[in-house]
């Protein structure tokens, strides 16, 4: 082999190991409902690159395109605009469509789509019954013993407790090995006490298998918890797509802002290099320090608050969390904040507190006319 084709195939092995495992580019989809009179749903263009191995989890308001994303992956729904490649090969283009039975994606879906007449043994084996039977014995004894469900071999789905079906759902799925893992709401059917165990249970059998998946949920906790990363849809569109800290301490617009952790806003006024508000003042970051009036991006944890005769917060309604009391505080302007406290400071309505940040960078947004 000669010094070019050397330098060529070593190219080839590099991009091959930098360019993402999963890409979209300019996908887009327009769709009408039946017999519904609203106007026809657009998604996207959306352009997106996952890693190999990331758990990317996708959140949003009902109706924003979480699942039609993943229909357009898997092939249950199509579309000639954009394109989709998995591991490098072309799932489809203007040009081509692979159909779903043969781009070797595993889908786990909210009510489990397990098949009744059929033992657990028999779920999970059904996507390799043709596969070689030492194959199937070893497949079935790794995937059952990681989830805890190898008692459960001969029994049906309808003598299984819901998060036991969706461990089978889950290693049905993960038995042909797939490219990539689409979960649609899996936890949505399960009681809210099992659902924080369960989600951490799943993310770890997805890390330790290695696969890549793709996860829509409607639970925010669930997502800041399980994500490499987080994407968040709106009508059709990527709001943000980050990590879950920055998602929630770095929201590039006021809708994160406001859909990621209860944000409040509280009007400033830039002076030289910093904004002052009502309760406190802080530093401006300087792309903003030429608009004089800024939103400041507040979080319940963002306040400290003290009961004072004198100050000039009043409680108007209080929630109790369990671990905290969240408190909504009209402040002179007859703006409101909220601010998290523990369950020691478990004050009357219409108290009077001292409110001060605690926060020492600020997060703006220029104010709406």
């Amino acid at each position: 082999m000669n010094l070019n084709a050397i330098d060529t195939l070593s190219e080839t092995m590099v991009n091959r190991t930098t360019e993402p495992y999963v890409q979209l580019h300019d996908v887009a989809h327009t769709y009408r409902i039946p017999a519904c009179d609203k106007p026809p749903f657009t998604f996207g263009p959306v352009t997106l690159a996952i890693k190999k191995g990331e758990i990317i989890v996708v959140i949003g308001q009902s109706g924003s395109g979480k699942t039609t994303l993943l229909r357009l992956i898997s092939g249950l729904e199509r579309t000639s605009f954009g394109m989709c490649r998995v591991n490098g090969s072309v799932l489809f283009d203007k040009n081509s469509f692979i159909p779903p039975e043969k781009r070797k994606i595993g889908m786990v879906f909210q009510d489990h789509a397990l098949f009744p007449h059929l033992t657990v043994k028999k779920n999970i084996l059904f996507g390799i019954k043709k596969m070689d039977k030492k194959f199937q014995t070893n497949r079935l004894h790794e995937l059952t013993d990681m989830l805890g469900i190898q008692n459960f071999l001969n029994r049906y789905p309808y003598e299984l407790s819901g998060g036991q079906q969706q461990r089978v759902a889950l290693a049905r799925s993960l038995a042909p090995n797939p490219k990539i893992l689409l979960l649609d709401e899996p936890l949505s059917n399960i009681d809210a006490e099992l659902r924080n165990n369960l989600a951490q249970e799943l993310k770890s059998i997805i890390q330790q298998t290695k696969t890549t998946a793709v996860w829509v949920t409607h639970d925010l906790n669930e997502a800041l918890d399980t994500a490499d990363r987080v994407l968040v849809m709106n009508n059709g569109i990527i709001e943000q797509f980050d990590t879950p800290w920055d998602l929630y301490r770095h929201p590039k617009t006021k809708f994160i802002a406001a859909f990621i952790g209860n944000a409040s806003f509280l009007q400033g006024h830039v002076s030289g290099n910093h904004i002052v508000t009502e309760i406190g003042t802080l530093p401006c970051p300087m792309q903003y320090r030429q608009i004089p009036v800024l939103e400041v991006m507040l979080k319940p944890c963002d306040l400290s608050v003290q009961q004072h005769t004198a100050g000039i917060g009043v409680l108007i309604k209080k929630q109790f969390l369990g671990s905290t009391f969240r408190y909504t505080i009209s402040l002179p302007s007859k703006q409101t904040v909220l601010s998290d406290m523990p369950p020691e400071c478990n004050w009357e309505l219409n108290t009077r507190v001292a409110v001060n940040l605690c926060i020492s960078e600020a997060v703006v947004f220029p104010t709406v006319p």
